[in-house]
């Protein structure tokens, strides 16, 4: 097998692609600090390929704004829905809602009805009129009080059909 220094040097665009084409070793140094030697296959290439095509990785914003048509507030981890659930919309939102992911988020959006802290974790919430209450748990009040418009967003654990936890949560005014 032959071994190239890629690190040094102009022709480092045609030789890459001769490692890819026939399977020699490359070595590429990062930082200056440390060397990574690889062996490319061409059926290495078309498995990465295929690979990152399965997992989703380059349809995220299509899947997301498909996968919870009609139910508001909702998008996948760390992901922003196309439109915030209100009070008004989160029993739409959550009803009969089944997560298929290990991670859902809600967003939304409401006068804050709770601000208590254990003097570690914060907990806010919204919506207690709708017949589902919304808690957030959280680091910090943020200086919101009772009464205060918030967005508030994080991982959705739905307790029962009058209470739902986002935790992870952010909170800010809205």
């Amino acid at each position: 097998m032959v071994d190239i220094d890629l690190s040094h040097g102009n022709m480092r665009e045609p030789l890459m692609r001769d490692c890819f084409e026939q399977g020699l070793r490359w070595r590429q140094k990062i930082f200056a600090f440390w060397t990574i030697d690889m062996t490319i296959g061409r059926s290495s290439v078309i498995a990465l390929v295929a690979a990152v095509g399965w997992s989703g990785f380059g349809s995220q914003a299509f899947s997301q704004e498909t996968l919870y048509d009609g139910r508001p507030g909702l998008a996948g981890p760390e992901g922003t829905p196309p439109e915030i659930a209100t009070c008004d919309t989160i029993k739409q939102t959550l009803d009969g809602f089944q997560p298929e992911r290990d991670r859902v988020d809600l967003w939304i959006s409401g006068p804050l009805t709770l601000v208590h802290t254990d003097k570690v974790l914060w907990y806010l919430a919204v919506c207690p009129d709708t017949g589902i209450r919304v808690m957030c748990v959280t680091y910090s009040n943020n200086g919101m009080k009772t009464g205060d418009h918030v967005v508030l967003a994080g991982a959705l654990e739905i307790q029962d059909r009058k209470h739902a936890v986002l935790d992870p949560c952010l909170a800010s005014r809205d």
